[in-house]
């Protein structure tokens, strides 16, 4: 499993813009996904900013690309930090190896 926690960050600046990105974020919960991708948690809204996240299991994040980009292209998603991420008890193993 490659879990990676995904931050996308969105471009509201209208209310019509808002409505498509509540739109893609009931997509991403009803599976509208990336070839390879299982979402894993989310998708939540922060409280702070304009910003989508949620936790993808991922085999390859370079297929990714077409189903992000023209989001970014049409100017909804401002920016994406894709971030790997693993359990606890993994870095507990090599913490136990030092």
């Amino acid at each position: 499993m490659a879990l990676h926690l995904v931050e996308l960050y969105l471009n509201v600046d209208s209310p019509e813009r808002a409505k498509t990105a509540v739109a893609a974020a009931s997509g991403l919960a009803s599976g509208n996904l990336p070839p390879g991708a299982l979402l894993v948690a989310g998708p939540w809204v922060s409280n702070e900013e304009a910003k989508l996240f949620f936790v993808l299991d991922l085999q390859d994040h370079s297929l990714t690309v077409g189903h992000f980009w023209p989001g970014m292209a049409h100017g909804l998603i401002a920016k994406r930090r894709l971030t790997p991420i693993v359990e606890l008890k993994q870095l507990q193993e090599v913490v136990e190896k030092l």
